[in-house]
């Protein structure tokens, strides 16, 4: 069942985009940890491998290495189609994430 949201004001879809973007942030949290669970999976299987950390270690880095790769994965293509999401959340609320904040153009960044 969708949510009917064809009668939200402009200050509910820039409130629901907040909320969102709040959510993105602390999904790329645990994105880092999966890259994290990567690297860390990695050091241990080939030190495991072949280091001298015996074989249970290599299993664990192996182990390792594929859990972080599948959560990163899932978290990557889930917050890269999240923030596309927002961003059309606010263009229908007529927001331009683009436009500059401080009003100056091109031309004033050349100089500094």
């Amino acid at each position: 069942m969708a949510l009917d949201t064809s009668g939200w004001t402009r200050a509910d879809l820039v409130r629901e985009a907040k909320l969102q973007t709040d959510a993105i942030q602390r999904l790329n949290v645990w994105l880092r940890i999966g890259y994290s669970l990567i690297a860390l999976g990695f050091i241990v299987g080939y030190w495991g491998l072949y280091g001298e950390g015996g074989t249970g270690f290599g299993a664990l880095g192996v182990a390792l290495l594929a859990v972080g790769a599948v959560a990163s994965v899932v978290l990557k293509v889930g917050t890269t189609n999240a923030k596309r999401n927002v961003r059309a959340i606010l263009a229908a609320a007529d927001v331009d994430l683009d436009a500059r904040r401080d009003g100056g153009g091109a031309e004033e960044d050349e100089g500094r």
